[in-house]
């Protein structure tokens, strides 16, 4: 006989059951879209995600670029790109931001390669074609690697000058304050990842952030002149990180913010001028460090 005809509830209790595994089930979809938004919308996520394929032959450049593989104390083999110094010139290695990008955002240092200076673009791990899984601690010892084998190569023989941009802020700061570079330029540089992340969305939960390119806690002990540069209208890392950054100094630093630009474009707005005044005057000693606020002479 049919549920719906008998009369001893069991069409009821039959019903009662369905309903209870049909809410069950929805609980556990609900549970799991849930679980999977949270990991989908952790900052490391969004932080190692976007990462480029970009062809280093796509450049429209007469720099001639040398592959430069570097082995990982983990057993990888990392590949970056080096283009030599003329004599007297030191080499600007190149840390890119969170998308690998080492063609467009890096474009102003191609200039500067045609008029002698060395340039090494860093190929991180699991960004590029190279093999591995992108993390902060392993972008610093590989960035200690490759800064050792430039040196034990006679790769940079006149020094390097070390260039962070966005994300590579927080491995070049590291990288300057554990090696012996002539110089440091951070470009849309953040305080801190954190800090970063909270720019964009203030409430999240600190556990959440697991990774942190403290760049305001290694600023004070690195001693080397730094170039800050900041975007007037980048509202990822606003011109307040590169200013508390600045502050932050002991030594000889420079800060400029370039009116019109933003967190992408800084190399459209004058960023090839300013580099290269601060590059020139590398050898110039400075006995007094004037404060200013946006002149981009001293801070």
């Amino acid at each position: 006989m049919d549920d719906a005809f008998r009369a001893d509830g069991t069409r009821r209790r039959s019903s009662v059951l369905r309903r209870f595994v049909v809410g069950v089930s929805a609980l556990t979809l609900l549970t799991a879209d849930a679980a999977t938004a949270a990991v989908m919308t952790v900052p490391e996520w969004f932080l190692f995600n976007k990462r480029l394929a970009l062809n280093i032959l796509e450049l429209r450049t007469n720099v001639a670029l040398e592959a430069l593989d570097l082995e990982t104390a983990d057993g990888l083999t990392l590949r970056s790109w080096y283009h030599p110094p003329s004599a007297g010139k030191p080499v600007i290695v190149y840390f890119p931001g969170r998308d690998g990008d080492l063609i467009r955002k890096s474009s102003h240092l191609f200039k500067l390669a045609e008029e002698g200076y060395g340039l090494t673009l860093v190929g991180y791990r699991g960004f590029g074609g190279n093999p591995g899984s992108p993390s902060e601690f392993h972008f610093y010892r590989d960035a200690e690697a490759l800064i050792d084998k430039l040196s034990r190569e006679a790769l940079a023989p006149d020094g390097l000058v070390l260039y962070g941009y966005s994300m590579g802020t927080g491995v070049a700061s590291y990288a300057a304050m554990k090696s012996e570079a002539r110089a440091l330029i951070l470009e849309g540089a953040f305080t801190s990842f954190p800090a970063a992340v909270r720019q964009q969305v203030p409430t999240i939960p600190a556990w959440l952030i697991r990774t942190h390119f403290d760049t305001r806690q290694r600023i004070p002990y690195i001693d080397e002149p730094i170039l800050f540069l900041a975007g007037e209208n980048d509202t990822v890392t606003p011109p307040t990180f590169a200013e508390k950054l600045a502050s932050l100094s002991k030594g000889v630093s420079w800060l400029q913010i370039l009116p019109g630009a933003g967190h992408l474009d800084m190399y459209r707005h004058g960023a090839l001028e300013f580099v290269a005044d601060f590059l020139s005057g590398l050898n110039v000693t400075s006995t007094t460090v004037a404060k200013t606020g946006e002149t981009g002479t001293s801070l």
